[in-house]
């Protein structure tokens, strides 16, 4: 008897130790079903939960039938293990997870926001379903439809003018052209799988009523063709129209006594004014900020940038490794201002570093005063106040 308790502690160990912190979450949750499983077995509230029939969504044959005391436990479970996670991984590292979020990409944010979208409204409608007339065509479509419209306003939204003298509509448009030109894949994928959606649905009902032939094989077919097609033309126009261009430059880096700041000068070298007026900047590391200078820069005009302490300037190779030898750039050579009419202009800086303190990102900078004080029409930026939001 002793050697057997001493064999089933031991293999319980050996349980817990490879589990981790994945045992307390699904104790959780086997608590969660089991105690939902006991009162409704008491108090007999079986009769209100609904049996679900999984059927075909174009042949409506019947394929999958759940008993209503197995959809509670599921159901229950699921519900646990969320509730688990929350107390015991989300609730004591919630800084740190924070922390981790804001670092991953905007692209990577509205995915993972539009399919846990997706699926939440998915299963919203599959519930009602069940008390409700709704047809599973519509629960398909709305599954289908859903990611792309979630991603692409939670892209277009991390991307709007956050400015009380800006009225709505302008900050969806300077939030479009922004995104257009930072998240190009991500909005190409996005306008793709809308027109491949709308497109294999439309070929589907209009292939019901007219011919009598394979309509769902034909539907996908169309739909994936349209999403091809549609991606690749549209990434292809937002890649022309957002080339980065050179006619601004950092004239001058500065860091003044006992601030965390960086002040950079930065030039207009073409013969046109550039209107900065509700423009952001992005760093090396593609992080996003507030540019704060809203003037016309005209011809040899300065005007100073207050980049706060984390900014990156210093150059940046990260890159993700893909799938088949492609790579995703996670960094740029120089930072890049982004103008309210979607302009791109990279920000090059021949010669200059810091004035007071080594260039912010890098280390062992060489400390050299670059300040003219002649150059005219200067003008100087607002604190950023904004904090950074990375992209694609």
């Amino acid at each position: 008897m002793i050697r057997l308790v001493s064999k089933t502690r031991s293999k319980a160990g050996r349980i817990r130790n490879r589990l981790g912190s994945v045992l307390p979450i699904l104790l959780t949750g086997l608590l969660v079903s089991f105690l939902a499983w006991g009162a409704s077995y008491l108090f007999g509230l079986f009769r209100y939960v609904p049996a679900v029939r999984i059927r075909g969504v174009f042949s409506g044959d019947l394929f999958w039938k759940i008993a209503p005391q197995y959809v509670l436990i599921i159901t229950t479970f699921v519900l646990g293990v969320l509730v688990g996670t929350w107390y015991f991984v989300y609730r004591p590292n919630r800084e740190t997870v924070q922390g981790y979020w804001q670092q991953v990409p905007t692209w990577l944010q509205a995915t993972t926001i539009g399919f846990v979208g997706a699926s939440l409204l998915t299963l919203t409608l599959v519930v009602i379903q069940t008390y409700w007339l709704v047809s599973d065509l519509s629960v398909l479509f709305t599954l289908l439809i859903s990611w792309p419209v979630i991603t692409g306003i939670f892209v277009l939204r991390s991307r709007c003018i956050v400015d009380d003298d800006c009225d709505r509509s302008t900050s969806i448009r300077i939030g479009y052209l922004h995104a257009r030109g930072l998240e190009s894949r991500t909005m190409s994928v996005i306008v793709g799988s809308l027109f491949a959606v709308l497109g294999g649905f439309v070929t589907w009902l209009t292939s019901i009523r007219v011919a009598d032939w394979d309509s769902v094989l034909l539907a996908t077919s169309v739909a994936l063709l349209l999403w091809i097609l549609v991606t690749v033309l549209v990434y292809n126009r937002y890649d022309a129209q957002t080339s980065e261009l050179t006619d601004l430059t950092i004239s001058d880096i500065n860091q003044p006594d006992n601030r965390k700041t960086w002040e950079m000068a930065i030039k207009n070298e073409s013969n046109e004014t550039i209107d900065l007026s509700l423009a952001k900047i992005r760093d090396t590391k593609f992080d996003l900020y507030q540019f704060g200078v809203d003037t016309d820069l005209g011809p040899g005009a300065v005007c100073t940038f207050n980049a706060p302490e984390e900014f990156r300037l210093a150059p940046t190779d990260d890159s993700w490794e893909l799938p088949l030898g492609y790579t995703l750039k996670q960094g740029s050579d120089t930072p890049v201002i982004l103008t309210q009419t979607g302009k791109m202009y990279a920000l090059q800086r021949d010669g200059v570093e810091a004035v007071g303190g080594d260039i912010p990102g890098s280390t062992g900078a060489n400390h050299s005063d670059m300040t003219d004080s002649s150059e005219s029409n200067s003008h100087t930026g607002q604190d950023s106040g904004t904090d950074p939001s990375p992209q694609d």
